[in-house]
């Protein structure tokens, strides 16, 4: 299973397929690294009590995350494609111990906040992971295994927040981090002794790798057009999260962050319809079923604006808003690795820049909108994003009807 390679996944058949215990062990550390920079958001309205602080104040906790989300996606995984992936993902599993536990112990908000910016930064090891899945497996198992992959990442972000309300319940916010912290210590024990090396025959300077981003930007159009929409449609989705806390431990609920972290839990039927959507993506057309996911959204959006006061609107809308999110993701991200196989790791790069840059936005503006316009203020927001992804969508397929050469 040792080969060179430039992470180019499409370019590099393996003689035997994955080893199907190695394939698990890399979707199981999948679930547990994905969710740090989600643990915080069922937590915001007991950190708000702890350090004194507003709703719009403690909105900027998402807002910082995905923000070093977004630097550590432009700083830290193109080394993906040039350094030894193991070692890699092992230090890095190690940096984001070292954050986790800093959340947990600090005894100011603007430490905790610099706290969250290095949890980000160092989550993106996940992004280096999923296509280290891909360069391992072989060309007839690739699909599948990316499939499992990517449905294990989106679980994982789902019950983050479950397990992060949980032990808040019990331990408090910060045992929340520390649990975590723990855990990285022990993915990365595990990666150590259960992953192969793999040397990357790439050798560009630092410099080099990071210009490369820039000119895969501008000369790859069909990957801008995919991250617009994949932003647009995580800010509504952030809209959602970074301000259900404060919603349910209003007067319409009076719950606390156990009860924001199970509607985790509802989310992972859109997850698991996820997996299903990505075998079909190429049948049916991506953009085909993006249009429809954004619909799926907004009627969520919709249900929450008219029904949200009641369980069953709130339930029901979290399963729509889920639903269309995460086949979305799946569909684009399909999409997005057939549009250069040579550098898949940096295409999937710049989408998450993409994304993260939307979802900290829609996080602070759900904040701000909670603030002055209540729970259909926030729902305003997130259909905001919406309307705009579809008319982008629309615009995109004219163009492709137009000029068909475009990607």
């Amino acid at each position: 299973m040792e080969t060179s390679s430039a992470v180019l996944p499409a370019a590099v058949p393996q003689a035997a397929p994955m080893d199907r215990r190695l394939l698990w062990t890399m979707t199981t550390a999948t679930v547990l690294a994905v969710g740090n920079v989600y643990y915080s958001q069922p937590l915001l309205g007991v950190i708000a009590q702890t350090f004194g602080l507003s709703a719009s104040a403690v909105g900027s906790v998402p807002m910082m995350s995905q923000l070093g989300y977004v630097a550590g996606l432009v700083l830290l995984t193109p080394l993906g494609d040039v350094l030894e992936k193991r070692g890699l993902l092992v230090t890095m599993l190690g940096l984001a111990a070292a954050a986790l536990f800093a959340a947990g112990l600090a005894p100011t908000f603007p430490l905790f906040l610099v706290a969250c910016v290095a949890i980000g930064l160092t989550s993106v090891l996940v992004q280096i992971l999923i296509p280290f899945v891909a360069a391992l497996s072989s060309p007839e198992e690739r699909g599948r295994n990316l499939g499992v992959v990517l449905s294990a990442a989106l679980v994982g972000v789902l019950i983050s927040r479950t397990l992060s309300g949980f032990v808040a319940t019990h331990l408090g916010w910060r045992g929340v981090y520390f649990a975590a912290g723990a855990t990285m210590v022990g993915l990365a024990m595990t990666l150590r002794l259960g992953l192969p090396r793999y040397e990357s025959s790439t050798r560009l300077t630092y410099p080099r790798l990071l210009q490369s981003l820039w000119t895969l930007l501008r000369d790859v159009p069909g990957l801008r057009a995919i991250a617009l929409t994949g932003a647009l449609m995580y800010a509504a989705l952030s809209a959602f999260w970074a301000s259900l806390a404060f919603f349910l431990s209003s007067d319409a609920y009076h719950q606390g962050p156990g009860t924001a972290g199970m509607f985790g839990l509802i989310g992972t039927v859109g997850a698991l319809a996820a997996n299903v959507t990505g075998r079909h993506a190429q049948r049916i057309g991506a953009r085909r079923i993006v249009r429809a996911c954004i619909v799926t959204m907004l009627a969520a959006f919709g249900v929450f604006a008219v029904f949200g006061t009641l369980w069953a609107g709130l339930i029901a809308g979290v399963v729509l808003l889920d639903l269309g999110a995460q086949a979305a993701t799946v569909s684009n991200q399909t999409e997005l690795y057939r549009l250069h196989p040579t550098a898949q790791t940096r295409l999937n790069t710049l989408y998450k820049m993409f994304y993260f840059v939307g979802g900290a936005c829609g996080s602070a503006l759900s904040a701000i909108s909670w603030d002055h316009a209540g729970w259909r203020g926030v729902c305003a927001v997130g259909g905001g994003f919406l309307v705009i992804a579809f008319v982008w969508e629309q615009v995109q397929a004219r163009r492709a009807a137009a000029s068909p050469s475009v990607t």
